[in-house]
């Protein structure tokens, strides 16, 4: 497995312009390598007691990544069928980067991800 890097800012800035992953879940566009390999996943999580939403996006091809924590959105029903399917083996890879990455990806190919999300606004 390739080691995982960072998108830069303006890569980042590039995928929130292109994409809005609330409205469409499927694969696009990598603003580094060119390849239609970027991916996001989900979860519901507590930040400061309150409900809060981590987000991790990656490219599959070049394994760049970005994160990001905030507060979740009203009337945002997120499923997560990893943690459905197996909770211990959720938490063992929720400490490692790499290793998590790497179960996104045999999910995605497995057809467990991408997830279904739901905006009722």
């Amino acid at each position: 497995m390739n080691q995982l890097t960072r998108f830069t800012p303006s890569e980042v800035e590039a995928l929130g312009r292109d994409r809005n992953f609330l409205r469409d879940q499927s694969e696009w566009l990598c603003p580094s390598c060119g390849e239609v390999s970027v991916r996001t996943y989900l979860r519901n999580t507590k930040h400061a007691n309150r409900p809060a939403v981590i987000s991790y996006t990656w490219c599959a091809a070049c394994r760049k990544m970005t994160g990001s924590t905030s507060p979740l959105p009203p009337g945002l029903t997120i499923s997560d069928p990893w943690r459905e399917l197996d909770p211990v083996a959720w938490e063992q890879f929720d400490t490692s980067l790499p290793k998590l990455f790497a179960r996104l990806d045999r999910l995605w190919e497995d057809g467990v991800l991408p997830q279904s999300i739901v905006w009722t606004r």
